[in-house]
């Protein structure tokens, strides 16, 4: 039975489709710190030419959540985008600079489904005090929730 969480086409999706995803994942964290450096000197164009490639690769990587709900990712696969998730925390700041991918919105990789929750490894990342600011009462909310 299928988790009905999971769309449709993911059954029809290949282990070279979910390689293709990752690929495009992997590289767009791989260019986070260089393009960070690079960001403050390009134009609007630039910018825009940037944030365009990420929307398209941040839905890749929803799908790579959904093939990884589904079970049609390989182990070697799983283990890729685990790291490669943990990669994207630990670049959070440079995430935020470049797409304004803060940690709310990269928190979405446990909703989508990442094999990183899997995971007792410790994970790394840079926060801003104005993004805990932010997201300091649901956090007060949902300790609220918890009984002692």
């Amino acid at each position: 039975m299928m988790d009905n969480q999971i769309r449709p086409k993911i059954i029809t999706t290949t282990t070279r489709e979910g390689n293709t995803y990752l690929l495009n994942y992997k590289l767009l964290i791989k260019d986070l710190p260089e393009l960070a450096d690079w960001w403050p000197g390009m134009d609007d164009e630039e910018r825009l030419h940037h944030r365009l490639s990420f929307s398209q690769t941040w839905g890749m990587r929803y799908q790579l959540g959904d093939l990884y709900r589904a079970g049609r990712l390989t182990a070697e696969q799983e283990a890729e985008l685990a790291a490669l998730d943990d990669e994207l925390l630990q670049h959070l700041d440079e995430a935020d600079l470049c797409y304004g991918l803060n940690l709310q919105s990269a928190a979405q990789l446990f909703t989508w489904g990442t094999p990183l929750a899997q995971s007792d490894k410790v994970i790394r990342t840079s926060i801003r005090p104005r993004t805990l600011n932010e997201i300091a009462p649901a956090l007060v909310a949902i300790g609220e929730k918890v009984p002692a």
